[in-house]
């Protein structure tokens, strides 16, 4: 199995050599853990990885506080023993929840999602040039990013909306996201990325941009907020 960059955080010692275990029985060896988000966090600043594993309930910082902190997020599997938190976790755009104690079958069918989505060849961004190129139908379409007004997730697809007309992509919403500009984009809602400066007004924990009424998660109210001065 192709090798994949994996970084592990919990503070529960025999939950980390669970998934270590696992991970040595799939041939990935290139492993890093981390006892509480903290050190995660330098960890990541220092190396990024491909696939974090991350337990919510830590002393501190929860694995949710990881994520808000981090602008650049790597594919994000939750590990913990709360089925509670599945929702908040899929607002964040997690890869899959799994729930404590699971089989070595369930872990097996998360890698191999994971595999499938860092296999998956991202089309080019020129960013230097303020463009991206997105996939229409069998065609590449210029655009240029200072265009974009919002993107909105239909399953498998996207719909990329701009100043000047909507692109329908097949693509995932976390993947167009990891590729603008995490300054001037924000993941707001499970199924919503918007561009900041094209914010008409947030209103009742939505936001218009023109005449498009887009809903922010609880989970990113806050932070959005903060990104806005308020």
């Amino acid at each position: 199995m192709t090798d994949i960059r994996c970084l592990i955080v919990d503070d529960e010692p025999l939950a980390i050599d669970i998934v270590v275990t696992y991970l040595d029985q799939l041939g990935i060896h290139t492993v890093a853990t981390a006892n509480n988000a903290i050190a995660a966090f330098q960890r990541l600043q220092q190396d990024p990885v491909d696939l974090l594993f991350l337990d919510i309930q830590m002393p501190q910082l929860t694995g949710f506080d990881l994520l808000k902190s981090l602008q650049h997020r790597p594919l994000v599997v939750i590990t913990t023993a709360y089925r509670d938190y599945a929702v908040e976790g899929f607002e964040w755009a997690v890869l899959d929840y799994l729930v404590k104690p699971f089989s070595f079958t369930r872990f097996l069918q998360t890698i191999e999602k994971a595999t499938r989505t860092l296999q998956t060849a991202p089309v080019p961004l020129e960013e230097e040039n303020g463009l991206i190129f997105l996939k229409t139908d069998r065609h590449l379409i210029r655009i240029d990013i200072e265009s974009i007004l919002y993107i909105e997730s239909l399953k498998d697809y996207i719909r990329v909306y701009t100043t000047t007309g909507n692109y329908l992509s097949h693509q995932s919403l976390t993947d167009i996201t990891a590729r603008l500009p995490a300054d001037r984009f924000y993941r707001v809602h499970r199924s919503y990325t918007l561009a900041i400066d094209k914010i008409d007004q947030i209103r009742q924990h939505c936001a218009r941009i023109g005449a498009a009424i887009i809903p922010i998660s609880r989970a990113h109210r806050r932070d959005l907020y903060h990104r806005l001065g308020k």
